[in-house]
């Protein structure tokens, strides 16, 4: 009997549940798509994504790439590269070489304690053997090194002492300090006073050389950083297992304050003109003091008796004739790579007629103002000319 409950007399109590006519549809499926002929295919589902209010920056990566060196560009040349002098790179010191092995201690204390006994008995050795060669008359040649002849060099002092006893860098550092002070003081006071190696662009070139007992412990290295510091470099070619060698170039004056040959003459007592000559009672005393080893240059001059107005240009004209003609002239190339001569005029040659007087008498025979020094006309002159070709 049916309940009622079912449709057509099916599905009354006890029936077995309905079937869908349709099948299981898989999930994201209409299951009405084929029977509806206008469904449209339905886009997978996506996962949600807010807007953005504005445009997403890139982030910066933890680490950057890695960005091309620069190409270095080349460097004109160290102005001491041209003349021999190869100084330290611009990053350190560099190619030099660093501390030596340091010395046995008991031999640097041996050397320090004897050193009182056998500096005094070598200097009275050296008195005694040049009074015998003197008597003797000695003519012959002696060694080939006058090393023997300084007992400095096998002298200690506390400082370097103690610098030898610990060899820390930094107590070396304080012994060699001072010496390389004084060195350079006197190298630059050697420029001043005219020294110096003239160079093709008429800059000058000074130079001060160590041996390895001054700086055993800090090294070459250690003394071309201190030289630095003073406006020095190190020269790599002339630097050796037993030396260290330092230079500084100075460049030519920019200009040579200085008159010109055919200006007038230069008034008394100013820098280019006359100076006072001696007192004429100073000159017996002088003269008695030259006639040890000059006395026929004291009786020829007669500076009192017989004062010619044109004994200081005669003058001046023989120590030009004379350096001119000397048989190893100072030569040097000049920028466009002629050879030039160079000679050198004390104050004493032209005294009596002035620096511009002098400065004339030159001009006639073709010298002029050396470009590579400035002028000094109260000391001395310096003078160059184009060198003559030699003969084949």
């Amino acid at each position: 009997m049916a309940n009622g409950q079912g449709h057509g007399g099916t599905g009354g109590y006890g029936a077995p549940p309905p079937q869908n006519p349709y099948g299981p549809a898989p999930y994201g499926q209409n299951p009405y798509a084929a029977q509806n002929p206008y469904a449209q295919p339905v886009p997978p589902p996506q996962a949600y994504q807010p807007q953005q209010p504005y445009p997403a920056q890139q982030a910066h990566p933890a680490h950057p790439a890695p960005q091309p060196r620069p190409v270095p560009q080349p460097q004109p040349p160290h102005p001491a590269a041209r003349f021999g002098a190869a100084p330290a790179s611009a990053g350190g010191t560099g190619g030099f070489p660093g501390p030596a092995p340091r010395r046995n201690r008991l031999a640097v204390l041996l050397q320090f304690l004897l050193q009182w006994i056998y500096a005094p008995l070598w200097v009275l050795g050296l008195v005694l053997l040049f009074v015998v060669l003197i008597l003797a008359d000695y003519n012959g040649g002696g060694p080939s090194s006058d090393g023997w002849l300084k007992v400095n060099r096998g002298f200690i002092p506390p400082r370097r002492l103690r610098a030898e006893l610990t060899g820390r860098p930094e107590h070396w550092e304080r012994y060699v300090a001072p010496v390389l002070e004084r060195r350079i003081a006197a190298a630059e006071a050697s420029y001043a006073a005219g020294g110096g190696e003239v160079q093709p662009d008429l800059g000058r070139v000074v130079g001060v050389r160590l041996a390895l007992r001054l700086y055993r412990g800090l090294g070459a290295a250690g003394v071309v950083r201190l030289a630095e510091s003073r406006g020095w470099h190190g020269v790599a070619s002339g630097t050796d297992a037993g030396h260290v060698r330092l230079a500084r170039h100075f460049p030519a004056p920019a200009t040579l304050n200085a008159p010109s040959p055919h200006d007038p003459p230069a008034a008394p007592g100013t820098p280019w003109g006359p100076q006072p000559v001696r007192p004429a009672p100073l000159l017996p005393f002088v003269f008695l003091l030259q006639i040890v080893y000059a006395p026929v240059y004291g009786l020829l001059t007669c500076w009192v008796k017989r004062p010619e107005p044109d004994y200081w240009d005669r003058h001046i004209r023989r120590i030009l004739e004379r350096d001119s003609n000397r048989t190893r002239p100072t030569t040097t190339r000049t920028p466009d790579g002629t050879l030039a001569l160079r000679i050198h005029l004390k104050r004493a040659t032209y005294r009596g007629a002035g620096a511009h007087q002098a400065l004339r008498i030159a001009a006639a025979q073709g010298w002029t103002l050396d470009p590579a020094y400035a002028p000094d006309p109260t000391n001395s002159l310096r003078l160059t000319r184009p060198a003559a070709p030699t003969q084949p």
